[in-house]
């Protein structure tokens, strides 16, 4: 099998040269690995093309666009258009992925807790957006309806009253031209916040951390998306057993609802009213540093290369085209990687 590793660099720590030069080393060690650098749809498909019978090769990707900043080239669209299998969801979950209020329907059509919600657009008058907002009730989150990797939230997105509802809210149209997702913020009593990683491999298995927010250099409980581009969130691993099944078995129902396929992450808050999903990302990131390849060290002793090939193996099995090469030339040398946890 000849793997095809698709590189779409950005300025976020999971999208570096740093991250796809460890994906690279990992997989070619295992594999027969060919890369790619580009921007042009038809340079790609050449690339692939080239690489021989479709059969034969597997695209992993972690990128949703081939030129992350115009979103140019929608990565799985592309490749599900071809007829090239590839890692993770289908073109059209990714799409639902990026939309964070379709995504809160889906969750609530399969009978699954989110916060209340609302989409604020610039035809919205200020007026209905406040009535909307008063029906939920203040303390709100104010965020960007169609954006990944934190983008778009800082100190600011939590808002009180009506003045920070207006100023937040206009922002975020006027920076992203888009409608701002206006949502309950789960802030009460003993708030907690958690991530949860889903791997969907022959026995499905799950990487569940709590954000250590006492231990960041923080305003305010909330990753905003400087705190994920310095890398600076702190995680510890979720240890108490009856929690970690009640995420789990959470995250697990939140990855059957949306259809996503091979691996994913969930990301939950609680307070003393309840447990609730914010979000679920069926493209998180899978640089060094990042949550689940970390919790998956903590938790279950998985390096970096290990987890890696057993994304690949996941997505073979799914297609049928188990190999198990992968299983038989595991990395000589465990270890945690990056920041302990």
């Amino acid at each position: 099998m000849h793997i095809a590793l698709i590189k779409s660099f950005t300025d976020k720590p999971w999208r570096s040269p740093e991250t796809y030069g460890r994906i690279e080393k990992e997989l070619s060690a295992r594999w027969k690995l060919s890369s790619i650098e580009t921007r042009d749809p038809a340079e790609l498909k050449l690339f692939l093309d080239g690489l021989g019978p479709k059969g034969k090769v597997f695209v992993f990707n972690i990128a949703e666009y081939l030129d992350e900043k115009s979103k140019h080239s929608f990565l799985p669209g592309l490749l599900d258009g071809w007829g090239f299998d590839h890692l993770g969801s289908r073109a059209e979950v990714v799409k639902l992925g990026l939309d964070k209020a379709g995504t809160k329907r889906a969750l609530r059509q399969a009978g699954l807790p989110t916060p209340d919600d609302f989409l604020a657009s610039s035809a919205d008058s200020e007026e209905s957006v406040l009535a909307q907002a008063e029906l939920i009730g203040f303390p709100l989150m104010v965020k960007p309806s169609l954006e990944g990797g934190h983008l778009g939230i800082d100190d600011d997105s939590i808002v009180h009253n009506s003045a920070e509802l207006g100023r937040s809210v206009a922002k975020i149209q006027k920076e992203f031209n888009q409608p701002a997702l206006v949502e309950k913020y789960i802030g009460g009593e003993g708030m907690r916040e958690f991530s949860v990683g889903v791997i969907e491999a022959e026995k499905p298995f799950f990487t569940p951390v709590e954000i250590d927010y006492a231990s960041m250099d923080v305003a305010v409980p909330i990753l905003s998306h400087d705190t994920a581009v310095k890398d600076l969130e702190k995680v510890a691993p979720v240890k108490e057993e009856r929690l970690a099944r009640e995420l789990n078995a959470l995250a697990w129902n939140c990855f059957k609802a949306v259809d996503a396929r091979d691996y994913s992450r969930v990301d939950i808050r609680s307070d003393d009213s309840g447990a609730y999903v914010l979000e679920i990302n069926v493209m998180p990131g899978l640089g060094p540093h990042s949550f689940l390849p970390e919790a998956a060290w903590a938790l279950h002793g998985l390096s970096y290369g290990e987890l890696m090939a057993t994304l690949v193996e996941t997505a073979l099995r799914r297609l049928g085209r188990d190999d198990r090469s992968a299983s038989d030339n595991k990395a000589a040398t465990r270890g945690p990687e990056g920041r302990s946890l």
